[in-house]
């Protein structure tokens, strides 16, 4: 019964809760009657429940605003998804002209959840009018009513002419009760933070992957554009450019960015609340072809196939959205196979020793971005190029660094036959560190403990290893 309330606490989740995410549009939601003179920045993590496999679980922001005052935050529409927040923080908005003040909670409104999962208790499973037999991936798309949560703040202070940061960490483990009601005081932790300060995220999101446009040389701002929405960045001389073609410019810099080009960026939060292009990572020329993001939940060899849900796209592709399950279709050897850059913020890791060069090398769980070629259809993406990224597991340290050995792995792996991965740490350069609301170290890392661990995932003679890039330890 355990495992099975664990399914429904992410349904309710994703039913009740909307403050996450990737995406959106981060066009600072601030509404009229706010007159202070402080900034609010909002950003969120989240604890995923542990075995279960969460492989997205979708919802559109549509409003938050401050108790007391109704003092608005956010208003608008944001597409986010809770997947990726294993690992990442995801940034969503600053609000300016805040009240300085005391603040008791945050209201929040959103629409259109969906939740994709993967069904591995001993029965099924219904929602609705769907039902999601043993052992399959399912899609639950709840009707779209109106739906609203406000989670309690704890001391949570506004400083005049300050900028803030609210940084909002979900247990979802901890969220739904027994009787299956709604308690957000237990599953909802808040940290405030000053943006760049000590124990802040290092980054506000991680590899948002979207297509490039309004590229403005002289102010060095361009916009970021995928699926799910757009952020306006700007660079300056502490971003950090890689792997532009030298077709594209003889060295790397901001004057490689061109229109209709397809990057992966990190974004950092400023002290003043704005965001800057920390990474620009450069992944395709054009957008003629979408990039298609997602998890690998089987492969078939045979047909020269693998299943994924999807995460992430750099557009928007008729007949493809988030959480979708869709069949990829490979050829040998017109398909290229290659690994995308593994860095560490902006300092490279290496992956010497480890193969992803051939369809041999594909494996259950890794996270894989797809070049779609346009005579694809929204139940077969035909690849031109398939590209190993970061995969995000969240499990227990069985044995410790520097090759942290991970147990009680999501149903994803435990359920076909992965009972354990290897994570293999750097010292130089140096793999992240991170607990919210604080700075650690690697020596903080203790046995037994429930991390979430990033980077790419290995198919090994050995097992698999996953090259950590971050290690976020859980509360």
């Amino acid at each position: 019964m355990f495992r099975i309330r664990l399914i429904w606490a992410i349904t309710l989740l994703a039913l009740s809760v909307a403050l996450a995410g990737c995406g959106g549009n981060n066009q600072f939601g601030s509404g009229t009657q706010n007159n202070g003179n402080s900034s609010v920045v909002m950003a969120m993590t989240d604890t995923p429940p542990s075995l279960v496999s969460i492989l997205s679980a979708q919802v559109t922001l549509t409003g938050a605003t401050l108790t007391p005052g109704n003092v608005t935050l956010f208003s608008g529409s944001a597409t986010v998804d809770l997947a990726r927040l294993q690992t990442d923080v995801a940034y969503l908005s600053t609000a300016a002209k805040i009240p300085a003040g005391n603040y008791t909670a945050v209201n929040l409104t959103f629409a259109n959840p969906s939740l994709t999962f993967e069904n591995d208790t001993a029965n099924k499973i219904v929602s609705g009018t769907t039902t999601c037999d043993v052992g399959t991936i399912c899609t639950i798309v709840p009707a779209a009513v109106p739906m609203s949560a406000t989670v309690p703040l704890t001391a949570f202070s506004i400083a005049a002419n300050s900028t803030t940061g609210l940084l909002i960490d979900l247990s979802l483990d901890n969220l739904v009760t027994a009787s299956l009601g709604e308690d957000f005081s237990a599953g909802t932790t808040v940290f405030p933070f000053t943006p760049s300060g000590v124990g802040a995220p290092p980054v506000g999101a991680e590899d948002v992957v979207g297509q490039v446009e309004n590229v403005n040389v002289s102010s060095n701002t361009f916009t970021l554009t995928n699926a799910t929405g757009t952020y306006s960045l700007k660079a300056d001389n502490t971003s950090t450019f890689f792997q532009f073609p030298a077709l594209v410019c003889s060295s790397q810099g901001f004057a490689c960015l061109q229109n209709k080009q397809i990057l992966s960026v990190d974004i950092a939060i400023q002290p003043d609340g704005s965001i800057l292009a920390r990474n620009i990572v450069f992944e395709d020329l054009d957008n003629t072809d979408a990039e298609v993001e997602g998890m690998i939940t089987s492969t078939n060899a045979g047909s020269s196939q693998f299943d994924i849900v999807i995460q992430t796209i750099s557009a928007t592709v008729t007949g493809l959205s988030i959480g979708q399950h869709v069949t990829v279709q490979y050829s040998t050897p017109q398909t290229a196979f290659d690994i995308d850059l593994v860095h560490a913020d902006n300092l490279s890791i290496s992956t010497a020793g480890f193969v992803f060069a051939a369809p041999a090398d594909l494996a259950l769980g890794q996270q894989i971005s797809i070049r779609r070629n346009s005579a694809s259809s929204s139940s077969l993406i035909k690849a031109d190029r398939v590209r190993l990224r970061s995969t995000r597991v969240t499990a227990t340290v069985q044995t410790g660094l520097p090759n942290m050995v991970l147990n009680n792995l999501p149903s994803l792996f435990s359920g076909h036959g992965v009972a354990t991965i290897t994570a293999q740490t750097s010292v130089s350069p140096p793999t992240i560190y991170f607990e919210v609301g604080k700075t650690i170290v690697s020596s903080d890392i203790a046995i037994g403990e429930l991390v979430s661990v990033r980077g790419p995932t290995f198919n090994g003679s050995g097992g698999r290893t996953l090259v950590a890039t971050k290690v976020v330890v859980k509360p």
